[in-house]
């Protein structure tokens, strides 16, 4: 038997809410497998990395649309009738450049970041009235972490 598991087991493993397992539910991009002697859903072990595919590709953009296809030619079995169309191919392809794109602004952040803290722990005892002047707080803005 496949083993499954409630909803707060598929929370806790898709790092995710009941409110978002309903809402992909409801959006037929999974489905309970059965109903438990108290009448809650139980979810099937694929369940959890259904969501964070759905997740990750929400996250670039896809449609709900684009993302129960791709879901859906991951789960069947039988490819002879399901293709991988053209359009969902380029969506997957263009996906990449907005991650490389996402990549080098983590990275260019991350590297501003970095040595922030100890660079600024003077900044605990400092008695100036106005921090302006200060050049440390020019990297926080070049990140849009600070106006002005």
């Amino acid at each position: 038997m496949e083993e499954d598991m409630l909803i707060g087991d598929v929370c806790r493993q898709a790092d995710c809410t009941p409110r978002t397992v309903r809402y992909y539910e409801a959006e037929k991009i999974i489905a309970p497998i059965a109903l438990a002697q108290s009448s809650r859903r139980r979810y099937g072990k694929d369940t959890v990395s259904i969501i964070r595919t759905a997740r990750l590709l929400k996250r670039l953009g896809y449609s709900l649309k684009d993302i129960r296809k791709i879901i859906d030619l991951t789960k069947s079995r039988d490819t002879k009738h399901r293709r991988l169309t053209n359009r969902i191919r380029k969506l997957l392809s263009e996906s990449l450049s907005s991650i490389d794109s996402e990549l080098d602004l983590l990275t260019a952040s991350r590297c501003k970041i970095v040595n922030f803290p100890s660079k600024t722990e003077m900044c605990q005892s400092c008695t100036a009235a106005d921090c302006k002047e200060c050049g440390e707080l020019i990297g926080l803005r070049t990140l849009g972490l600070l106006e002005g």
